[in-house]
This record gives C-alpha cells, structure tokens and sequence, in this order.
C-alpha cells in the first residue's frame, strides 16, 4: 500500500570524505559522489512505499558536479521524490557540504528515474498517486524521460 505523507517523500544522509572516496585531484571523485546520489535516489523512491517493492533504475536524467569537496569535508545527500508518473518515480538528489555552517555549497545535484516491475521486468502501475512537478517545463522533461527508455533488471 502507498504512504500518503509528503513528508516520506523526502530522505537525508550524510557521509564522510575519506582518503577512497578522492580522485587524482584530491577532491571527491564524481564517480563515487554519482554513486552515493544514486543511492539515496534510490532509497527515496523506495520510501514511497510501506513495503518494499521492485523498482529498478531507468536513467540519470541529469547531473552536475557543482563545487569541489574535500578529505574530512561532510557532504549531506538530500533525496526529494519530484514526480510520479504511474509506474515511475523521479527523484532529485541535492549534495552540500555541511560546513562551514554559513556557506554550504552544493557539491552535486541531479534527478533520477525509477521504475516499478513485475517479475518479468516489465514496468507495472505502483498505485501511488500522482505528483506533477512544480513548472510545465519540469513535467516536460519527466514525461520525456519516461518515453526515452525502457525498464531493465539490470
């Protein structure tokens, strides 16, 4: 069954920049920061959920590395579900870091697209209800990335 409450649509993490997580730079390595953003993506459109269901990743629709983060640094992932069609889930993932406290830049910031499936892979209505982004423009693109790429188990 769909949760109702708003507020379980939205999902924040933290993590610690260690000595793997750096590229040859020895700042945050895009790879792992798209990983990390994945996740949480991930575990926001399964939270719209009171039970666990099978939703597999469909696309990064966008992402973009916004300031450099370093060893030590804390980097709060924010995931917020930004649209609900009837077998996906688009969510928007914010990177900052946490300090200092008066100017947390943005690390990273992306959306993602998620599917729900049945057993055979093939997409299925979740029954959620509907959430339309904010502007006419957004929802164009989420209807776009919706129509651009198929389900996979993968």
């Amino acid at each position: 069954m769909p949760s109702d409450d708003s507020n379980d649509r939205v999902i924040t993490t933290t993590h610690l920049i260690k000595g793997e997580d750096l590229n040859h730079h020895q700042t945050l390595y895009a790879g792992r920061c798209v990983e990390w953003c994945v996740q949480m993506a991930y575990i926001a459109a399964e939270n719209c959920f009171n039970h666990p269901r099978p939703i597999v990743f469909m696309s990064i629709r966008s992402l973009s590395m916004r300031s450099p983060a370093y060893l030590g640094e804390i980097v709060q992932l924010t995931g917020r579900v930004d649209y609900i069609g009837e077998s996906t889930i688009g969510v928007r993932v914010d990177a900052r870091r946490l300090q200092p406290k008066d100017d947390q830049k943005a690390v990273a910031t992306g959306t993602f697209l998620f599917c729900t499936v049945d057993e055979n892979g093939k997409a299925i209505s979740h029954g959620l209800p509907a959430l339309r982004p904010r502007s006419a423009t957004a929802e164009a693109r989420w209807k776009k990335a919706e129509e651009s790429v198929e389900p996979s188990l993968s």
